[in-house]
């Protein structure tokens, strides 16, 4: 029998601050939901690529966007921008 599972990111179960970041996870089990807030001027390549120690960042992503623009660059040079209302499957 499922159980049903209720919780809110108005308090998530961990919260992290990096440079121009903050992000706030809650967990279910195996499954986590993060919800970033990129300041503006927030880049991967300069805020998050020292730390992951990557080119270009490797983890999927699917996302709902709420507020601003994220211009997003893929690895095959393809670029788009991300609005409010908008969700993206990244691979």
């Amino acid at each position: 029998m499922s159980t049903i599972q209720t919780k809110s990111l108005n308090t998530p179960d961990e919260t992290n601050n990096l440079p121009k970041t903050k992000i706030e996870v809650i967990t279910f089990g195996e499954l986590s939901l993060m919800k970033l807030t990129l300041e503006p001027g927030w880049r991967w390549s300069e805020h998050v690529r020292p730390m992951a120690g990557t080119e270009l960042c490797e983890a999927p992503h699917f996302q709902y966007h709420v507020q601003g623009t994220l211009h997003i660059v893929m690895a095959d040079g393809a670029e788009f921008d991300a609005r409010p209302g908008d969700v993206t499957a990244l691979p």
